[in-house]
């Protein structure tokens, strides 16, 4: 929770990411996923957790890639194993 004083201002990158960590989320798609992060260093990498399978990606692709094509990639590779 924000002070009054503290509202406006920038929070930290990785601040955001704990806020965020190991909850569920829907897709457009109606698909859920759960969403999970690891720091190495300076750089992130997101864990998305989908039908009980987990897919590591670099935080740019995460980023560039809509969620449901990624997750229907995932399901894809699933239906293959």
């Amino acid at each position: 929770m924000k002070q009054v004083n503290q509202v406006g201002k920038y929070t930290k990158k990785e601040d955001r990411l704990n806020a965020i960590k190991g909850k569920e989320f829907t897709t457009p798609q109606n698909k859920t996923y759960i969403f999970d992060f690891n720091k190495i260093g300076n750089k992130y990498t997101f864990l998305i957790t989908y039908k009980g399978h987990t897919m590591q990606l670099k935080e740019s692709d995460f980023n560039t890639t809509d969620t449901d094509k990624l997750l229907s990639i995932m399901e894809r590779d699933i239906k293959i194993i």
